[in-house]
């Protein structure tokens, strides 16, 4: 602590936290002279001698006592006796102030210009606000009425006399600088009680630079080019045509909305750098700087900021083609009063990009007004691996992370191009090999997803529960090369299709004894085409409430459709059993819902059961392609054998058993699977498989899965 700077560095901390700094500055001074003499020529009720008095320099008050003194022996001091002495003096002070002031180095007054000019308001206008900063009307009540200084604040606005005295504007230019129609207004610099806005007011004393009063960046370089963007979302070149062809002579306004993360501002950067124009973001930041002093609520606040910010980047680019980008725009879509954010959305004519993440409050007349709008989903597994390509392939890491890598880590982590691009950045470097690289990247998309609450793709529904999954093991009716052809081909039309495409679905039932593996053919499935799957079990669907099940069966394939996930219903025979021997009213309506839904769903469904005997016969029309699951053949339980114990032959025993399924082997092998190697042998296996068998009767209520 040095004893020569120690109170130099507590003004300097006072100011940093926000603390009033003294309008002493020769700005300052001077123009409460201005005011004042124009206050006593024009309004001298508002008369305050040690006011005026503090204003001179010792010499000129030391004339003006002197001949106070020869008018008023007693002392006693009034406007009305003593006006033309102080109004003398005072002038002739002022002038010679005046003629030698020089503003070229004085920082409030660089301020002052600097605000004029990023506001473009008028000289009439920038001088209502400097008056309405300094203040001189607190100082004058104050000593007038000898009231706190609370009260003093609360009399401001009462005196448009005195205001319109020292501005020297008259009423009728005072008013019009003003009112409605102002840029004092239009900007919320003032309020409808003549209040200068708090940042205004931090501006001219320097505690917050010209920026603060506005929260506008340039906007960086794009994560993803927008040809890739636009291969996945059509719309894109819509608005990349109204954008490109913008005569910038009348307004446009393009609205983004949906969920979070799904790549709306990811799109605005890249169609602005794809068109070569300027993005300009309106940002949603809190300003943080004594709203504790603020008479105005921090909301209103908030929102005058924001609105003030999309003015001045729309002067900006008057002369600059560019685009502006209003983010997080929920609060000014949901909060302005309606006929404000018309004429706001009306007299910008540089194009504005809207995000909104709800558009819940939102009036209908505002919706009209958007020239064109895009509802961003959730992204599906397809096109997040495609995004995570183009970040490594633009950070220069492709090699890193191989293809199957790549498929696997977007199926598991639905997380947004830009928290891709944190985990590339700070993954990659850290992994220094290939062969880490993948199982980094993970653990930095697991940590970035858990701290924003997204929920990851369950892996364990896709992953087999076997050691070694085998396909050909598996015993079904049909050829599994044409189904797998038929599930590959449909999945290439599903991945172009767009929300306004017909309904394209594929049904596909399962259906067999319990343990045959129409589960893990599912899972299979899912892993083949890469898409998530989403499961639904009896218990998660079924309510004993009116209407609710049918709604569960509504959310589901909503939730698959918009993920574009396979949907698999397990236990389908409680939703589709025969309508001919219901009894109750909601054993007919759930399924005429599911029906109703399988009909209308763009995407794969998959039901499977273990009595097909018990569907309904009109949903059985509605299933492409019906699988039968039988029991294992000889070649299958070798197959399948293999797959469990590679190290140990398959006994003829085995080999000959019937009613042997997939099921059954995957219980013996979790029964046996912790057991020393040196003690499992292939009879103790065959004898555990022949329980199972011996333990099921027909198509027994065991539904254990692969």
């Amino acid at each position: 602590m040095k004893n020569t700077t120690y109170f130099q560095k507590i003004a300097q901390t006072l100011s940093e936290e926000g603390a009033s700094i003294p309008k002493t500055s020769q700005f300052v001074k001077l123009k409460k002279m201005e005011y004042w003499i124009r206050i006593l020529r024009s309004a001298p009720q508002y008369f305050v001698f040690n006011l005026i008095m503090n204003l001179m320099d010792k010499d000129t008050r030391e004339l003006v006592n002197n001949e106070i003194t020869q008018i008023s022996p007693d002392g006693e001091i009034s406007a009305e006796k003593h006006l033309g002495t102080i109004q003398k003096h005072l002038t002739e002070y002022a002038y010679r102030e005046f003629e030698k002031a020089d503003m070229e180095n004085d920082p409030i007054f660089k301020r002052i210009q600097q605000l004029q000019s990023v506001l473009h308001l008028s000289d009439d206008e920038i001088q209502i606000a400097v008056y309405l900063w300094i203040d001189l009307e607190t100082e004058i009540h104050e000593n007038q009425s000898a009231c706190s200084h609370r009260l003093a604040r609360q009399m401001r606005g009462t005196d448009m006399g005195l205001r319109i005295a020292a501005t020297g504007l008259g009423e009728e230019r005072f008013y019009k600088a003003t009112g409605d129609d102002s840029l004092l207004s239009k900007l919320q610099i003032i309020d409808e009680d003549m209040n200068l806005d708090h940042e205004i007011e931090l501006h001219f004393e320097g505690i917050s630079p010209i920026t603060g009063i506005s929260d506008i960046e340039k906007t960086g370089e794009p994560s993803i080019p927008f040809q890739t963007l636009a291969k996945d979302r059509p719309e894109a070149e819509t608005l990349a045509f109204l954008l490109g062809n913008h005569n910038y002579k009348q307004p446009l306004n393009i609205l983004f909305y949906g969920r979070a993360g799904t790549g709306k501002t990811e799109l605005s950067k890249a169609v602005a750098a794809e068109l070569g124009l300027t993005l300009y973001t309106i940002k949603a930041t809190l300003p943080t700087r004594r709203f504790a002093l603020r008479q105005t609520p921090v909301g209103d606040s908030i929102l005058s900021n924001r609105i003030r910010s999309i003015k001045i980047a729309a002067w900006k680019c008057e002369n600059e083609k560019a685009i502006i980008l209003v983010d997080e725009a929920d609060q000014i879509l949901n909060g302005l009063e309606k006929g404000s954010l018309n004429m706001l959305m009306e007299e910008i004519h540089v194009p504005v990009i809207w995000i909104s993440n709800s558009m819940r409050l939102v009036e209908e007349s505002t919706l009209r007004r958007f020239d064109y709008s895009i509802h961003f989903k959730n992204f599906n597994a397809q096109k997040r691996a495609t995004q995570l390509h183009s970040v490594l392939q633009n950070m220069h890491a492709e090699d890193l992370i191989s293809e199957d890598d790549v498929n696997a880590i977007a199926a598991e982590y639905p997380v947004t191009v830009g928290g891709m691009t944190l985990a590339v950045k700070h993954a990659l470097p850290l992994a220094g090999e290939r062969d880490l690289a993948a199982n980094m990247l993970r653990k930095m998309l697991s940590a970035h997803a858990s701290l924003l609450n997204i929920p990851c793709d369950n892996m364990r529904e896709k992953a087999t529960h076997a050691p070694k999954y085998s396909l050909s093991g598996i015993n079904f009716d049909g050829n599994v090369d044409e189904v797998l052809s038929i599930a590959e081909n449909f999945n290439k039309i599903w991945e172009n299709a767009t929300e306004d495409s017909a309904a394209t679905s594929l049904n596909i039932l399962l259906y067999g004894a319990p343990g045959t593996g129409k589960t893990e053919f599912v899972r299979f499935l899912a892993r083949k085409l890469n898409r998530n799957l989403i499961v639904k079990r009896a218990s998660d669907l079924l309510s004993p409430f009116v209407g609710a099940t049918e709604e569960n069966i509504q959310k589901a394939f909503a939730e698959a459709e918009e993920s574009k996930s396979i949907l698999f219903f397990d236990e389908a025979d409680s939703f589709l059993c025969d309508r001919k021997g219901s009894i109750q009213n909601y054993e007919v309506t759930r399924v005429n819902e599911l029906l109703t839904q399988m009909e209308n769903f763009n995407g794969i469904f998959v039901a499977a059961t273990n009595f097909e005997n018990k569907l309904d016969t009109a949903s059985m029309r509605r299933f492409a392609l019906k699988l039968k699951f039988n029991y294992l053949n000889r070649e299958g339980i070798i197959e399948i054998w293999n797959s469990f114990f590679p190290n140990l032959e398959c006994p003829n025993r085995v080999q000959n058993m019937t009613l042997l399924a997939p099921g059954d082997f995957n219980a013996v092998y979790n029964k046996f699977r912790y057991l020393p190697t040196h003690e499992l042998s292939a009879e103790r296996i065959a004898e555990s498989l022949a329980k199972e068998v011996e333990a099921k009767d027909g198509h027994a209520n065991r539904k254990m899965g692969f």
